[in-house]
């Protein structure tokens, strides 16, 4: 496979000129616990990032994703190639992680477009499907919204409806997985070479989708009756090839998902709302007790849907409190680097002093 097929273009080509020229470029394809798979156009090879770059990495966004390409030593006879480099990325794809600190949790990087799976039965969540375009929207990538298994739902043109009117100028494809009726119309976004995502909660069939595109096999499990809750088929996440060309990248399902950093998606996904208070009183307006308030005003006259401002009120304060969180972590780093510089520049003098003397 050449890295033309593994989706190599000139927007990464014009990033080597700068890098070390006995580095070669390879796509991460796997994480495995402690490293990575990449595949340098020969077949897939272990790798792990080299202790200098582990140190440079401030972040966890910064460190290798799959989809990600970057840059390795090719060391004949070794077990792991060391990865020195990650190119910046044509798009990235993150969420909050769900552990206390809240910090960037990248899902997948350099994707095309990004399929966000909802399915026609008791899983489909309008509000959750809002999270996921906020996110997608800020990756990057284009999104796509799925309603999968339609064949449990007669009533589906209603619901492709709504979500049309909920995410305008996005395109809705609804599939039946068991009569493959509307896969058709995903045909335009697998091109060789392409880069494409899938995301979505447990059991909206994602693994069914992806099997039926024609890439290895993924397990797939019932969903329960009881609750029409999914279960975890996919544990890792991995970039595979399609009959077509195209490249897959396969994500666990998520019981969460909360957007990490996205002002431009949030904007783009909330429109409506964001148009509305370009007319309220105060530039400020929270839209929640002020005088003047062009966002509550529609709310009033039903002209704007109470959940859809519910949704939109909840997410911005997420943001508020992201945002906020970050700028104290980053004052408390700015603090420890000057603190360990003034020690450096205390222990100079001192040893100075001591030589003079």
């Amino acid at each position: 496979m050449k890295l033309k097929d593994l989706g190599w273009d000139d927007f990464f080509e014009g990033q080597l000129a700068a890098a070390d020229p006995g580095l070669l470029p390879a796509r991460v394809t796997a994480e495995y616990g402690g490293c990575y798979g990449v595949d340098l156009g020969e077949g897939e090879k272990l790798a792990a990032i080299s202790g200098k770059f582990k140190h440079k990495a401030a972040t966890a966004g910064e460190m290798p994703v799959v989809g990600d390409w970057v840059l390795v030593a090719d060391s004949p006879g070794a077990e792991r190639l060391p990865i020195h480099t990650v190119l910046a990325r044509r798009s990235r794809l993150s969420r909050k992680s769900t552990d206390k600190e809240g910090a960037e949790q990248p899902i997948a990087a350099n994707a095309d477009t990004v399929f966000i799976v909802q399915a026609l039965d008791a899983n489909y969540n309008s509000r959750r499907l809002e999270r996921f375009l906020v996110a997608v929207r800020e990756s990057g990538a284009t999104p796509v919204v799925i309603l999968n298994k339609a064949d449990l739902d007669p009533k589906h043109p209603l619901r492709e409806k709504e979500t049309a009117d909920l995410a305008p100028g996005i395109p809705v494809i609804v599939l039946d997985s068991v009569s493959l009726a509307g896969y058709d119309r995903l045909s335009p976004f697998l091109a060789k070479g392409r880069t494409i995502a899938f995301i979505g909660s447990s059991g909206v069939g994602k693994s069914t989708i992806i099997n039926n595109l024609g890439a290895a096999r993924q397990r797939t499990a019932a969903v329960r009756e009881s609750d029409s809750k999914g279960m975890h088929t996919t544990t890792t996440r991995r970039l595979l090839q399609l009959k077509g060309g195209a490249l897959l990248i396969d994500t666990p399902g998520m019981k969460e998902f909360e957007a990490w950093d996205a002002p431009g998606g949030f904007r783009e996904s909330f429109t409506e709302i964001e148009e509305l208070a370009l007319n309220c009183r105060f530039g400020n307006c929270a839209h929640e007790t002020e005088p003047g308030c062009a966002v509550r005003a529609a709310l009033e006259s039903g002209a704007l849907e109470a959940a859809r401002y519910n949704s939109y009120l909840k997410m911005k304060k997420e943001a508020a409190h992201q945002k906020a969180r970050a700028d104290i972590t980053e004052q408390l780093k700015s603090k420890a680097v000057a603190k360990k510089l003034a020690r450096a520049i205390k222990n100079f003098y001192t040893l100075h002093r001591e030589e003079g003397s």
